[in-house]
């Protein structure tokens, strides 16, 4: 399979091989994720544009900008989307299996990913209802009581992640 992603393949002509990660397959028939030192670094610069963006939301939403804040909060959730998506499909999948010999550091990341799982699920609820809802009085009131606990989850959460959970991401090397 992977000579056949890496294969030569010709564009109006011209040759250009398609660079793919090697991947590892375990008995189980997952893939391993090879280790990534930008990782950290991207994951740490989303924090920072996802803190950003959801000062704009915030600011947007405490000028009574209804059209400006729906934007706001769609590229907010987008951001936060792709750095999740980026998160399950980099590092948690390889620290599942770096860590499969430690017991207790294997549990953190579960449960770690768990509650990320159940935080993109209610981010999910929260942005079906505001985008998807007629705005009134009541909603613009209701959005902003809501902001409030969200940028504590967001601030809790970066703060733990990149305490607790990057730390944890080394080359192979480094776990024995």
């Amino acid at each position: 399979m992977y000579k056949l992603l890496t294969r030569w393949f010709t564009f109006g002509g011209a040759e250009k091989e398609i660079e793919v990660a090697p991947r590892r397959f375990t008995a189980a028939g997952e893939v391993a994720i090879d280790f990534k030192p930008t990782l950290i670094p991207e994951l740490k610069s989303d924090h920072q544009h996802l803190v950003e963006q959801f000062g704009a939301l915030v600011a947007a939403h405490s000028r009574g900008h209804l059209d400006e804040c729906i934007e706001k909060l769609k590229l907010f959730t987008y951001t936060l989307r792709a750095h999740l998506l980026k998160e399950n499909l980099h590092l948690y999948v390889y620290l599942k299996h770096a860590l499969q010999h430690d017991a207790e550091s294997t549990e953190l990341v579960a449960e770690l990913r768990k509650e990320m799982q159940r935080i993109g699920r209610a981010l999910n609820d929260f942005v079906t209802r505001y985008t998807t809802t007629p705005w009134d009085t009541d909603t613009r009131r209701e959005l902003g009581n809501e902001l409030e606990s969200i940028g504590e989850v967001l601030s809790r959460r970066i703060r733990h992640e990149e305490s607790v959970l990057y730390p944890l991401y080394m080359p192979h090397r480094s776990y024995r």
